[in-house]
């Protein structure tokens, strides 16, 4: 262990420090970082506007009594802070705002060293150096939850019969002594469980049934995540892979010790089972789909009409108001709502309110600004679904998305997209879409543009977000016609913000109940159904051009998407849609020897082996990867069959 008692930490800190980054907006020595968020320009100054930043907050308690910005613990600080810096500039995040959940990350192993030392009866750390290959290990430890804590938190939430609030939280954990990490990581499963049995949230209240797209049972609550475990070890193991101009650098790699699958074994007696992205219900996604175009065609070019009407006449009325008078005059605002007729095409919406905060709950009808919030939801979906790509691609969509081929006459959207998984850097990428969704797409580009051409805003297409943040209940009713605050400046959807669009559209077009509960879809899940469904509705040479429009590099990630159970009710609820390519796949079908084993064992036992042989051929692979590590690869023969092996590389 270094001795550190040697070191004056005022100058040690201060001379490691002293240099200010372009990406960094406030003074690099402050107690907190102003960093760019995501879609925004690197570097940053003073001048940037506060919600284009995201903060790295670093006076956070390390130990009892003791914060990370304390003088004693200066020389923890300012390694930290030069690893964050030595992160970025060595090209292993290309976006400021990642290093945040790094920074976290590290800042919970040193609460988990310093309360197992404490237990021992020894003073917290003040350099990484001190840290041992146990305190790891027992950082480590602390994703796995003993079943009575989790059975004893429960019980607690139960008794509070509403949403808890934080001092709730901190009574739970000073109750059972919990260690904040383990504390925080069951905290963390219980909100995302979607269960409404043992925790309401704010987005569970505003759904009018219960969720049916949940993933995880109460069991699963005590069990580590592997891939979660494996991300926390890669954060920590900056701090011995990244050391330049650190004093005090942690010793040895966390990730050679301890990120394998025989090391975690050894650590865990078990993880939580794998769960890919759900498959929407048919019924779910076609109802949501089907609605989608129907909003667009019903309502879009009215929804604008009336918007435009609207601010027309408040321009006409306010004109000779203060901006004071118009912002807090809500009655006013509303009396001139009133008076602007709504046009016929919209009348079945039955647009009640403007929707200005403090308006009475709607039982009816709907606000002018739900209006909005479900023609931004119904285009998300129809992009989702035609696209297939992921939710930072639709967020970040620009206005200049939509393009039409004058050379072959076709149809695409323009997105960037992830290179690889390894590689979080961003790259443009052209997808068709049909005629259809192209020009709902263009109609609701100048829908977008109007949003902020009312602020007096009035940037090019490829500057602007398709999905820009003006869509804003505030935006929507208030502010306009005026001098943009901070706040109002363009940016994209978040995507809490577009989850929740989603849900008020799921339940609004009443899509139909399962077990009475409803499915409110994630984004993510619109990509599976295009997946299987591409898969299993083209013929057998489908895969590659699969793998091509979701952007994967390999045909086996392709398949691990359009993979479904053959036990699955979604699969029988589609199997009338994949029975003509099922009855020839005999014919077509080139096998390894194991597998053709398989398929002669299945004839035997299936009175249904054409609808039944993709499903019995999936799990084979997937039984034979897990028995023997290897991995499956396809190929085409002949320009025409898919022939599948397995290797060990």
């Amino acid at each position: 262990m270094n001795n550190i008692s040697n070191y004056k930490p005022s100058e040690v800190a201060s001379e490691k420090i002293a240099e200010q980054k372009e990406w960094i907006a406030n003074d690099i020595t402050n107690s907190f970082w102003l960093v760019a968020k995501s879609g925004r320009p690197i570097i940053v100054s003073k001048k940037t506007p506060r919600n284009q930043l995201r903060i790295i907050d670093f006076e956070k308690e390390i130990c009892s009594g003791g914060l990370l910005t304390d003088r004693l613990f200066c020389n923890l600080l300012a390694d930290l802070k030069q690893c964050l810096i030595n992160i970025f500039e060595s090209g292993c995040t290309e976006k400021p705002y990642r290093l945040s959940g790094i920074s976290n990350n590290i800042i919970y192993l040193i609460i988990s060293v310093n309360e197992h030392r404490s237990e021992r009866g020894f003073p917290p750390i003040l350099a990484f150096s001190q840290i041992t290959e146990e305190d790891i290990f027992d950082f480590i430890k602390s994703f796995e939850i003993k079943p009575e804590f989790v059975d004893s938190v429960l019980r607690d939430l139960s008794f509070l019969h509403r949403k808890p609030n934080e001092q709730d939280w901190v009574n739970i954990k000073n109750k059972y002594s919990i260690r904040t990490k383990t504390f925080s990581v069951l905290k963390s499963r219980i909100k995302n469980s979607k269960n409404t049995e043992i925790y309401k949230s704010q987005r569970s209240e505003i759904k009018k049934f219960d969720d049916a797209n949940a993933n995880r049972e109460v069991s699963d609550f005590n069990m580590p995540n592997k891939k979660t475990v494996q991300n926390y070890i890669s954060d920590i193991n900056h701090l011995f892979q990244n050391t330049n101009h650190l004093i005090f650098p942690l010793k040895f790699s966390p990730y050679e010790l301890c990120s394998s699958e025989e090391s975690l074994s050894g650590i865990f007696k078990e993880f939580q089972s794998n769960i890919k992205t759900s498959i929407i219900p048919l019924e779910t996604a076609f109802h949501l789909i089907c609605n989608a175009l129907k909003f667009q065609h019903n309502y879009g070019k009215s929804i604008l009409e009336y918007l435009e009407a609207i601010d027309e006449h408040y321009k006409n009325n306010m004109a000779n108001l203060k901006e004071p008078t118009l912002e807090h005059h809500c009655n006013i605002r509303k009396k001139l709502f009133y008076e602007i007729e709504t046009p016929k095409p919209l009348t079945p919406l039955n647009i009640t309110t403007l929707g200005l905060k403090g308006e009475p709950n709607i039982y009816d009808g709907i606000s002018l600004t739900q209006a909005i919030h479900l023609y931004s939801a119904s285009i998300y979906i129809l992009l989702a679904s035609f696209s297939a790509t992921r939710e930072l691609s639709l967020l970040m969509l620009k206005r200049d998305c939509f393009h039409h081929s004058p050379l072959d006459g076709l149809f695409d959207i323009r997105l960037k997209q992830q290179k690889t998984n390894t590689d979080n850097r961003l790259q443009t990428i052209y997808r068709p879409i049909p005629k259809k969704i192209y020009h709902i797409g263009l109609q609701y580009c100048e829908f977008s543009q109007y949003l902020e051409n009312r602020f007096g805003i009035f940037n090019s297409d490829n500057e602007s977000y398709l999905f820009t943040n003006f869509h804003g209940c505030r935006q929507i009713t208030t502010n306009h016609f005026y001098s943009l605050p901070d706040n109002h400046v363009p940016n994209h959807f978040s995507d809490d913000f577009m989850k929740s669009k989603l849900d008020f559209f799921t339940d609004w077009t009443d899509v139909p109940l399962i077990n009475g509960k409803r499915w409110y879809v994630s984004d993510h899940q619109f990509r599976r159904l295009f997946a299987i469904l591409y898969f299993n509705l083209t013929d057998e040479t489908g895969i590659e051009e699969l793998a091509w429009f979701l952007g994967h590099d390999s045909l086996e990630m392709a398949f691990h998407y359009a993979e479904i159970s053959p036990s699955s009710e979604w699969m029988d609820e589609a199997i009338k849609s994949i029975s003509k390519r099922a009855l020839t796949i005999n014919k077509s079908l080139c096998m390894d020897e194991e597998i053709a084993k398989i398929i002669e064992v299945s004839k035997e036992k299936s009175l249904k082996l054409n609808l039944q042989l993709e499903g019995v051929i999936y799990e084979a692979i997937n039984k034979r990867i897990k028995s023997t590590g290897e991995k499956v690869h396809f190929t085409r023969v002949d320009n025409k069959n898919v022939y599948f092996f397995f290797s060990a590389e």
